[in-house]
């Protein structure tokens, strides 16, 4: 009879995918799909089928041009399978941020 491991020892395996993963949480995602429509939002996590989900996201439909404003959809799963184009902001660097007082 085997024994499974704890469910914390099971989640705090560390991987170098799940460490790039973990690096784009909360990061601003655009995501475009299949039929021009583009989400952006913040990211949340994945699932295995790799569906994206995003929180605090608003919807563009760049087709509509009487409409150009976004409509917010709040939280998303975007299926994998009708994802055209992912893009991430880069991580802000927090030295650049930072200010001097003299």
């Amino acid at each position: 009879m085997s024994v499974s491991p704890p469910l914390s020892e099971t989640f705090t395996k560390s991987t170098p995918a799940i460490e790039s993963l973990q690096a784009l949480l909360r990061q601003t995602m655009r995501v475009t799909v299949s039929d021009g429509r583009v989400f952006l939002g913040s990211f949340a996590g994945t699932d295995q089928p790799l569906n994206i989900l995003l929180v605090n996201t608003e919807e563009y439909q760049p087709k509509r041009e009487e409409n150009l404003d976004g409509r917010y959809v709040g939280q998303v799963v975007i299926p994998w399978r009708l994802i055209v184009k992912i893009e991430a902001e880069p991580p802000r660097d927090p030295a650049r941020n930072a200010q001097i007082y003299i």
